[in-house]
């Protein structure tokens, strides 16, 4: 995966599928990086996709994030990285959990570059923070990230979903291995954001889809969500928080079908 500079920052990024293929945007989630996706890759590309995937200003490999971070300067760094790489447009915008409020941000502010919307159990913001993202961007730039790696994952990354004991270990370690300082600019992003406003305005096709089992964003609360965005099409999956990175399968099964069509 090479490097680019977008927006005045340097990214980390990759390009997979044919040349001529569809061109798809996967935003991933919050504490996770682009890598998150790489087990849906030859599937995705397989089904004619041109993909492009990148780690999150903060996030992976990406440059680190010093001062304050908005989610207008998250879109902005993502339609940079799209001019920088050539990347076709419109592309089909597709983003889970944190990711999703992403993509939904991204499609809001440039409607001319997205096609098709696909969020899973979307984190579309928490107006004035809560409680939990306060605490936990302040915990993390005073003691690191490692004493709030299992009190998080228990809820986005649950015990029953651990079916590959070494897929897992390699995620937390991962999340562990975050910018403590980045990873809080991350929450604080969340804390301030509010994509509500934006659901009525969006213009493309959409789904939007939520786990049964996620504590986080509730089925009843993306519902919310797919209900207020125009025509959009929605659908419960048994799954928890992060679909796609422990339900590939489920996954790709709902979603390749739905964009090709």
């Amino acid at each position: 995966m090479p490097w680019i500079e977008a927006n005045g920052v340097t990214l980390h990024y990759s390009l997979d599928g044919p040349e001529t293929g569809r061109p798809l945007v996967l935003v991933h989630e919050l504490g996770g990086t682009s890598h998150s996706w790489q087990p849906l890759i030859p599937r995705v590309t397989a089904a004619g996709h041109k993909v492009l995937r990148w780690d999150w200003r903060g996030s992976g490999l990406s440059e680190k994030i010093r001062g304050d971070f908005s989610i207008d300067d998250m879109c902005a760094d993502l339609a940079a990285l799209m001019e920088a790489v050539g990347f076709g447009q419109p592309a089909d915008m597709v983003g889970t959990a944190l990711g999703g409020g992403v993509a939904i941000a991204f499609a809001a502010r440039y409607p001319a570059r997205v096609r098709k919307l696909v969020v899973s159990s979307p984190a579309t913001g928490s107006p004035g923070g809560n409680e939990r993202i306060m605490t936990r961007a302040a915990g993390v730039k005073k003691d690191g990230m490692r004493p709030f790696a299992d009190p998080s994952l228990a809820l986005s990354y649950p015990e029953k979903y651990r079916t590959d004991p070494a897929a897992f270990a390699e995620y937390r370690n991962r999340w562990i291995c975050n910018d403590p300082d980045s990873f809080a600019a991350h929450n604080l992003m969340l804390g301030a954001m509010d994509e509500s406003v934006n659901f009525g305005k969006l213009a493309c096709k959409a789904l939007v889809l939520s786990g049964s089992d996620d504590p986080l964003r509730t089925p009843a609360a993306v519902k919310e969500i797919a209900d207020a965005i125009p025509g959009a099409d929605y659908r419960e999956l048994q799954a928890g928080h992060f679909l796609p990175v422990y339900a590939p399968d489920l996954w790709a099964e709902t979603v390749l079908p739905w964009l090709a069509a």
